[in-house]
């Protein structure tokens, strides 16, 4: 880059930051612009987070002496961070939850509220086993619970993280359970609920048990968190294995929506982790989904740590903590990842692997046919983009631009031109996301079939960006960050 060119960049860049900074005054930013700070919530593990049709999202968690059960509510996500926690249920001195109480879950169903988690005795504090509590107050933040009873699996043996979800007016608990048979530290289990605290014993099935070495790392084998999603025609059941470290890590599970769920070949689980250490950001795992403040935008929710070596041990040391991030879709129309995004990170740029710089609306251009390069990454507007999921393919709309990232003038050749378009729903602004494994993608065109491409393999600022036949190699790989 020229001086000039270098002088001119900075001065725009210090205008537009400035008319950036009143714009965001004069109104907020579309809420599908991803705003989350991470962490979210310091020393929350286990989170579940629940948004419900009064606009408030519900959250519940393990607290890091495990000794009681909060929530606590709030209009946005990032409120949760200062939203005041309202203890559901303090364990008692003796008795059978006078030990831990961990990985609580918040339901709302049939007009109630429902906590479901695992509790031991402190004679045994490994002897965890399932209960409830349900609230009837239309905010559970007030109101009663009822007293923890259990919630009764079938068989009597160590048992932890509850969740449930409806398919097809069906009501499934799933679960992770040690399991006689085997020497593994848990496996997953599925069945059919008769009531919004009980289940059918007789439809319980294993959906999943410790199979890869990744399941393995530190243990003997762990698959645990079930965490479900329906979405695409397809339910998915994210969960977390291995030691609750640095090797923690995501794999999932998905069936058919319209299969018998309850048949265990209608599962099959990915050979390979979906989510893993990344980034400085250590041990992501256990969590739920929810959605953005639009409504639309699905959202991932995990805990980990910023650090690889917890102190004194896994389990004691308190700093797993809450983070939320954009969970995408890709072509196969199943769930996308991607890799955790590293602390401070807010409004994540699309960062190239083989240049380490960053998709850039390089002279601050708002018109119409404005091309994208690289530049090193930062955290100005221009390197801002937001993704919409739309029919399978997403729009991506840049913060400073208002315009989205398209095929100009809908070419099908090699090293066409990308650049900046009024947003306009046609299929040259149509991106799908193809996993490329690692937490990397590549962004494909509907219209020319090409991808997002490093074209020139040029690590520079300012390299140009192109289209080329999909490869998955470096010049063609993304994250978010």
């Amino acid at each position: 880059m020229s001086i000039l060119a270098r002088i001119r960049r900075r001065t725009v860049a210090a205008l537009a930051v400035a008319a950036s900074v009143l714009a965001l005054v004069a109104a907020p930013a579309a809420a599908q612009f991803i705003d989350v700070p991470n962490p979210l919530v310091q020393q929350r593990a286990d989170t579940a987070i629940y948004k419900h049709t009064d606009g408030y999202y519900y959250m519940t968690a393990s607290v890091p002496d495990y000794k009681r059960v909060e929530v606590r509510r709030s209009q946005t996500l990032e409120g949760l961070a200062t939203a005041t926690p309202v203890t559901a249920l303090t364990a008692p001195s003796t008795g059978n939850l006078s030990g831990w109480i961990w990985a609580p879950d918040i339901q709302y169903v049939d007009g109630a509220w429902y906590l479901y988690f695992s509790a031991s005795p402190s004679t045994s504090q490994f002897a965890q086993r399932l209960y409830w509590m349900r609230n009837t107050s239309a905010d559970p933040t007030t109101g009663t619970w009822t007293a923890p009873a259990r919630v009764t699996t079938g068989w009597e043996s160590f048992q932890l993280d509850p969740a449930s979800f409806t398919v097809n007016g069906t009501r499934y608990f799933t679960w992770a359970q040690d399991s006689p048979s085997t020497s593994y530290n848990s496996h997953m289990y599925l069945a059919r609920m008769t009531s919004p605290t009980t289940i059918d014993t007789a439809s319980a099935i294993e959906i999943a048990r410790p199979t890869y070495s990744w399941e393995m790392e530190g243990v003997a084998g762990v698959v645990e968190g079930p965490s479900p999603l329906v979405r695409n025609g397809k339910v998915f059941i994210a969960y977390s294995a291995s030691a609750t470290d640095s090797r923690y890590k995501l794999g999932l599970l998905s069936a058919s929506a319209s299969a018998n769920l309850l048949d265990p070949a209608s599962w099959t689980k990915k050979s390979t982790p979906v989510f893993q250490t990344a980034n400085g950001v250590y041990g992501p795992g256990h969590g739920s989904f929810t959605v953005a403040e639009d409504g639309v935008t699905d959202m991932l929710i995990f805990h980990a740590r910023d650090y690889a070596t917890p102190t004194p041990d896994a389990l004691t040391d308190p700093n797993r903590h809450t983070r939320a991030q954009q969970l995408y879709w890709s072509d196969t129309g199943d769930p996308f990842f991607g890799q955790p995004i590293a602390n401070g990170t807010r409004q994540p740029g699309i960062r190239g692997q083989y240049s380490d710089k960053c998709v850039d609306d390089y002279e601050w251009n708002r018109a119409d046919g404005a091309l994208v390069r690289l530049y090193t990454c930062s955290s100005n507007s221009v390197q801002k983009w937001e993704f919409t999921y739309v029919n399978g393919y997403y729009r991506i709309k840049n913060l400073y631009a208002g315009k989205c990232l398209d095929n100009l003038g809908g070419a099908t050749a090699n090293n066409s031109d990308v650049g900046l378009w009024t947003c306009n729903g046609g299929s040259n602004q149509d991106w799908s996301v193809q996993d490329r494994g690692n937490g990397w993608f590549s962004l494909r065109n509907r219209t020319s079939g090409l991808c997002l491409d490093n074209y020139e393999w040029n690590a520079a600022n300012g390299a140009r960006l192109s289209m080329y036949a999909c490869n998955g190699t470096g010049a063609q790989l993304w994250r978010r960050g």
